[in-house]
């Protein structure tokens, strides 16, 4: 009985999913992220090729929520995930003349981002081709690899504003400019899918 329930539950929320689906949809998406356009252009087309890490570093991979309200405002909250790495003291270590030098250790992390962002449609055509403009805060943490002692905190954040591209309703594409708390700008390029 238990098992007919769950089959009817779940076929009903599927359905009410497939006629909400202008209300709701879920994504995923991939992003690269410089600080300069020319420094993307000219990476995108080396370090592919030559599969270097500093690439894959700048390459952010998440998930995304769009809450469509009305007919032009968009709520799309993400959680994207990176890989990067910080240089970190380690114990003093005595060299050959018995005086203290400084050793650092270059630590890997992960870190998470959450941008909330808000959204404006500026064209829609027939499902099929969508712009929109968004803007929205970005709150970021080191999720491994930060010193010991240090706890998750979503302190920092920084602003972002960009655009969008949605086509054949289940694609999509943007390009967003950051800023930092500390002033630095960021561009971003994304990619990524819709159900």
């Amino acid at each position: 009985m238990r098992k007919k329930v769950f089959i009817i539950a779940l076929l009903t929320l599927l359905g009410l999913g497939n006629a909400n689906a202008q209300l709701f949809q879920m994504g995923l998406k991939l992003q690269y992220s410089t600080q300069s356009i020319d420094d993307m252009i000219r990476d995108v087309s080396t370090e592919v090729s030559d599969f270097s890490t500093d690439f894959f570093r700048q390459c952010e991979g998440g998930l995304m929520l769009r809450a469509n309200i009305g007919r032009w405002i968009t709520i799309q909250p993400e959680a994207n995930f990176s890989i990067g790495s910080v240089w970190d003291s380690v114990d003093a270590q005595d060299n050959f003349i018995d005086k203290a030098v400084a050793a650092f250790s270059n630590i890997q992390t992960i870190n998470l981002s959450i941008p909330v962002l808000a959204g404006v449609h500026l064209l829609e055509f027939n499902k099929m081709l969508g712009l929109r403009v968004y803007v929205g805060p970005e709150f970021y943490t080191t999720l491994k690899g930060a010193t010991d002692g240090e706890k998750i905190d979503f302190g920092d954040f920084s602003l972002i504003g960009g655009v969008g591209v949605d086509l054949l309703g289940f694609l999509y594409v943007d390009g967003r400019v950051t800023r930092s708390h500390d002033g630095d700008m960021f561009y971003r390029v994304g990619v990524g899918l819709l159900f």
